[in-house]
């Protein structure tokens, strides 16, 4: 059975894991493209392929903050 409080942490948090997808692919890719074509492959180049995994673990925990911290205000402002 669904609750409002799971199906919120559950938006939010799915909105946070695909926001953390496109800025970590936006961020690896480009990072990658541009190391490549001034400085060659090297430790920057790693380090910005590795934003296409953690930005989206990232920015899904941080939807799920936000959801618990939407739910806890919208309880207190309920009463």
């Amino acid at each position: 059975m669904k609750t409002p409080t799971y199906s919120t942490l559950k938006t939010f948090g799915i909105i946070g894991l695909l926001f953390g997808f496109a800025c970590g692919f936006l961020y690896g890719i480009g990072g990658f493209v541009l190391d490549y074509m001034h400085t060659g492959i090297n430790h920057g180049s790693y380090l910005a392929l590795n934003a296409l995994w953690g930005m989206p673990l990232i920015f899904g925990g941080l939807g799920l903050v936000i959801g618990l911290l939407f739910m806890f205000l919208h309880y207190v402002l309920k009463r």
